[in-house]
C-alpha cells in the first residue's frame, strides 16, 4: 500500500491517461478471433461466457465482467495478458469468475510475450471487487483501475458476499506500479466477501504485491507468491479473512524501491480508528526471504521487513516460519499527520497476536524484533520473545528440504541454485511439530489443526499444479499448461 513511482510507470500512466472509453468498450465482450486458436478479448462481458480449454483467451485493456453475470473458465485454459494494452481482467460487483482448475488441468494466466523474454508486469494482472465490508465505505475506486463508473469499485455490506472460485490457478508475469498507492497486484481482492473460495493459487514474478486484500472477510488456502518484487502479503482497510497454507520464495536481487516485506499490513493509510479494523488471520505460512546463510553476500538494498505492521492493524500470525529477511517483525508505530492509533496498542492488548513463529536469520541489521522507538520496543519484546523462537544463526535450510532452488529465469547456472525447489518440512526441525491451535482465532473450523509450523509437513502441496519454471513454457498450444 506504500508504494513509489517506479521509473517506468510514467509511460504507464500516459498509456492509461489516454485509452478512450471506445477502446476498452470495443466488441462490447464479444471476442474477435484472430485465428491460430487465439481469442482477443476486450471492453465488458455482460452475458454469461465460458472460456474452453480448446482456445487462448488474450486480454486486451481492461476487461470487465459486468451485470451480474458469471464467467466460467474450464480447467486447462490458457488466458494472456496483452503488454501492449496492460491487459487485465476485473470481475466487478455482482458478477463471477468460476475458475476452478484441477492439479493435472490448471487455469493459467500469464504473459503474452514468448517464452523466453517474459518479465514481471507484462500485464495488469487480476482483480475481484466484491460487496464486503471495508473501512473506506460502501463505493470505494480500487488501485489500478481508472474507470468513471461504478465497474472500478468495490464495497458494501455483505460480509458473505460471493465472486466465484479460484482454485488451482496459476497468475504469471502481472503486476503494474502505476504510482504510491496506484497499483494493480498479481491478484487484488477488493471487499471480497467470504462466500468466494480461493485455494491453490499461485502468483509468480508479480511487478508489484502478490496478493493484496482491500478491506473484505474472503478466506483462502493454499496461496504461493515466487519472485515477488514487492510485498508477497499486503492487507489493508479492514481485511478480515482467514489464510493458512501461503508461501513466499524471495529473490536476492529483486526487490520495490518502496520497500519489500514478506507481510505488509495496514488498518488504512490514515492510521486512525476506522471500522472494520484489519483483523486477518493467518496460520502456517512460509515466508523465506533474500538471505539464505550468515555472510551470504549482497542482497537488494530495498528489503525491508520479514513482517511490517502499522497504521492501527491488527493482524494476526501463528504457526508460521520467517526466515532470511535482515529484520524480523516491525510493529510500525509511524503515523502520517493527523493519525491517532499505532500498532503495537493493538499488540499489547491481544487484539494482533505474533506468536508461536519461527524468525530465522533475522538479525543482518540487528532488529529482530524493531519498534518505532525504544519506549515501544521495551513493551513488546519480553512477549514477543517468549511466544516465539528467534534465532538469528539459522536459515530456511534448518527446516525446510530444499527452499533455496530457482529457476535459469532467475538465477544463473554460476549460482549453484538453479534447480526444483522442495519445501516441505525436515524431519525433527524446529518446524516439523509445535503447532498450536489453542489461541481462540484459530479455533474455528476453517483452520486444519496440523502439528507442524509454517506452510508445508511432509507434503508438498504445490506438485502437479505450480510452476516454479513458467518463462519456458511455450503457452501456444490450448490446453497444453506444462
Amino acid at each position: 500500500m506504500k508504494k513509489q513511482l517506479l521509473a517506468s510507470a510514467l509511460s504507464l500512466l500516459v498509456f492509461f491517461a489516454s485509452c478512450s472509453k471506445s477502446e476498452n468498450s470495443d466488441g462490447g465482450g464479444d471476442p474477435v478471433n484472430p485465428g491460430s486458436g487465439v481469442v482477443e478479448v476486450t471492453g465488458d462481458i455482460t452475458s454469461a461466457t465460458t472460456w474452453s480449454a480448446d482456445k487462448i483467451y488474450l486480454l486486451k485493456g481492461n476487461v470487465f465482467v459486468t451485470n451480474n453475470v458469471t464467467l466460467t473458465i474450464q480447467p486447462g485454459t490458457i488466458i494472456k495478458g496483452d503488454k501492449s494494452t496492460k491487459g487485465a481482467l476485473i470481475i466487478t460487483r455482482g458478477a463471477k469468475i468460476e475458475a476452478a482448475g484441477s492439479v493435472d488441468k490448471p487455469i493459467v494466466f500469464t504473459s503474452s510475450i514468448a517464452a523466453g523474454a517474459r518479465s514481471a508486469g507484462d500485464w495488469g494482472g487480476l482483480i475481484l471487487l466484491g460487496k464486503a465490508k471495508n473501512n473506506l465505505g460502501t463505493s470505494v475506486p480500487i488501485e489500478g483501475i481508472s474507470d468513471a463508473t461504478d465497474k472500478g469499485k468495490h464495497g458494501g455490506t455483505d460480509d458473505a458476499d460471493n465472486s466465484g472460485t479460484l482454485k488451482y490457478v496459476r497468475v504469471e508475469f502481472a503486476g503494474i506500479p502505476l504510482g504510491p498507492d496506484n497499483e494493480i497486484n498479481g491478484i487484488t481482492f477488493g471487499s471480497v466477501g467470504s462466500g468466494t473460495t480461493v485455494d491453490y493459487v499461485q502468483v509468480y514474478r508479480s511487478g508489484d504485491d502478490a496478493f493484496e486484500w482491500f478491506g473484505g472477510s474472503v478466506n483462502a488456502k493454499h496461496l504461493i507468491a515466487v519472485a515477488t518484487w514487492d510485498d508477497d502479503f499486503d492487507t489493508d482497510n479492514g481485511y478480515s479473512g482467514k489464510i493458512q497454507f501461503a508461501l513466499a520464495q524471495r529473490l536476492a536481487s529483486t526487490a520495490d524501491v518502496s520497500g519489500s516485506n514478506g507481510f505488509e499490513s495496514d488498518n488504512m493509510g490514515a492510521g486512525d480508528n476506522s471500522s472494520p479494523q484489519t483483523s486477518s488471520v493467518f496460520s502456517n505460512v512460509t515466508i523465506i526471504g533474500p538471505v539464505d546463510k550468515a555472510g551470504a553476500g549482497s542482497i537488494n538494498a530495498n528489503y525491508q521487513h520479514a513482517a511490517q505492521i502499522r497504521r492501527n492493524s491488527a493482524i494476526s500470525i501463528m504457526n508460521s516460519v520467517f526466515a532470511g529477511y535482515t529484520e524480523g517483525i516491525f510493529y510500525d508505530d509511524t503515523l502520517p499527520a493527523g493519525g491517532t492509533q499505532n500498532s503495537s496498542s493493538n499488540y499489547l492488548s491481544g487484539k494482533s497476536v505474533f506468536a508461536n513463529n519461527l524468525i530465522l536469520g533475522s538479525n543482518g541489521k540487528g532488529n529482530q524484533i524493531k519498534a518505532s522507538n525504544a519506549t515501544t520496543l521495551a513493551l513488546i519484546s519480553p512477549t514477543l520473545l517468549s511466544r516465539n523462537v528467534f534465532t538469528p544463526d539459522a536459515y530456511a535450510a534448518s527446516v525446510i528440504t530444499d527452499p533455496y532452488k530457482y529457476s535459469a529465469d532467475l538465477v544463473s547456472s554460476s549460482s549453484g541454485k538453479q534447480g526444483v525447489p522442495n519445501f516441505t518440512v525436515v524431519a525433527g526441525s524446529a518446524a516439523a511439530a509445535g503447532a498450536d491451535f489453542s489461541n481462540a482465532k484459530l479455533t474455528d473450523n476453517f483452520f486444519e489443526k496440523v502439528a507442524y509450523k509454517g506452510a508445508f509437513g511432509t507434503t508438498d502441496w504445490t506438485a502437479g499444479w505450480a510452476s516454479f519454471n513458467p518463462q519456458v513454457l511455450p503457452y501456444t498450444t490450448p490446453g497444453v499448461v506444462k
